[in-house]
């Protein structure tokens, strides 16, 4: 176990692996993840500090490295260095720290640790059990490897935007553009695809003994990340389209969002004898008629109009609760800032309170991303001030 792991009163999947982070903020939510499972992981930054520190907004909108919330939020529950690689002293610590590693993340881009020689190969010569991931646009080979990218053109390229937005006004015609879905969506799927990567090739290590390169393409993970629009196409022949949320306005102003399309035949069924015991009628007849594997959009819309006016006869509580028991995928929509003192979220501890000493304060963030019970989420300490730790892993490191 490394030395400078936090000690938690509840052990963490990662409790005996060191993680070493080193580049933009493409690589900064795979980073959080490891952490949030228990691994120590150490940002390496240069003595300027990250680039994810220029990110606004900033806490109280004082431009200051110390200040990006960006920064606060994807780089939770790490320790942080600095390292000068352009100095023979920054290089010689540099590969001391990674004899340590049991993964390195690496989101320089394509071939910058290569050409420094820090890459793959001169590290695995140091570390044969290290489990390396490089995360880049397009991959470390094909055609478009050396192509630069975006997170918005990462969600336009890899289909999420596309899929995302209002249905057409007519065949081959939309009056809106695509949405995306929120800003750094794509780095957070890559960090998703690449920490599942990597707990793979931790517990192939455990069973074989070897360490691997990964090659983690953020173009390849938004790709396979548009749920059933590959399968819809495949099996039914149907293109994805944009199409409209399915969002009813319910009797106090609310709304909730239903997704009619997933009905499976008995629940599809339930639903039919709800609206005929409110004395409405979707125009749908027997539902053993029905189709509702493959529903197409005349089903749907049809369905989505009649439940659009039952619900307007109901409070978005009263909706929910009552799809809910009808196994009808539905969610009240609640603006964010309602979502903090929502009762569900606090119980199930949504939401943290994360301490910021060196402003003598603590502050609300989502606890993020999922609850475990045997070895519980860590969603914090507070990301770490440049350099903060760089007298206690360094005396441990060249100590040794």
């Amino acid at each position: 176990m490394p030395v400078t792991t936090r000690r938690w009163p509840t052990p963490g999947c990662f409790d005996d692996v060191r993680v070493l982070e080193i580049g933009g903020e493409s690589g900064d939510f795979c980073g959080m993840l490891l952490a949030g499972e228990g691994a120590e992981v150490i940002k390496i930054e240069p003595p300027e500090g990250s680039p994810g520190r220029r990110i606004g907004p900033y806490y109280e909108d004082r431009v200051d490295k110390e200040r990006s919330l960006f920064f606060w939020m994807y780089n939770r529950g790490k320790l942080g260095v600095t390292v000068d690689l352009s100095q023979p002293q920054g290089v010689q610590r540099y590969l001391r720290l990674a004899e340590t590693a049991d993964v390195i993340i690496d989101a320089q881009g394509l071939n910058v640790m290569d050409r420094l020689e820090l890459g793959y190969e001169r590290i695995a010569r140091l570390n044969k059990k290290v489990v390396y991931c490089s995360i880049t646009p397009f991959g470390a080979t094909g055609p478009w490897r050396h192509f630069k990218a975006s997170d918005i053109v990462h969600q336009a390229l890899g289909g999420s935007a596309f899929c995302t937005g209002y249905r057409q006004v007519r065949e081959g015609v939309w009056d809106t553009p695509p949405f995306m879905p929120q800003s750094w969506h794509s780095y957070a799927i890559a960090g998703e695809h690449a920490s599942v990567a990597i707990a793979a090739a931790l517990l192939y290590r455990q069973i074989n003994g070897e360490g691997q390169h990964i090659d983690a393409a953020i173009h390849d993970a938004c790709a396979q990340s548009t749920e059933g629009t590959v399968t819809r196409y495949i099996y039914y022949k149907r293109n994805q389209l944009r199409d409209t949320p399915q969002q009813m306005r319910c009797a106090d102003g609310r709304y909730l969002a239903v997704v009619t399309m997933l009905l499976g035949r008995p629940n599809l069924a339930k639903v039919l004898e709800l609206l005929k015991n409110s004395g409405l009628d979707a125009g749908l007849g027997d539902p053993e008629s029905n189709d509702p594997a493959a529903p197409g959009p005349d089903i749907t819309d049809r369905l989505a109009s009649a439940l659009s006016r039952w619900a307007a006869t109901k409070t978005a509580s009263e909706a929910f609760h009552t799809l809910q028991g009808l196994r009808v995928l539905c969610a009240p929509v609640y603006p964010p800032e309602e979502l903090i003192d929502d009762p569900h979220t606090r119980e199930r501890e949504d939401f943290v309170e994360v301490a910021h000493p060196e402003l003598e304060r603590s502050f609300t963030y989502p606890r993020h991303p999922r609850r475990q019970s045997v070895t519980p989420w860590r969603w914090g300490p507070r990301a770490p001030l440049l350099g903060e730790h760089d007298a206690e892993i360094w005396k441990e490191v060249l100590e040794k």
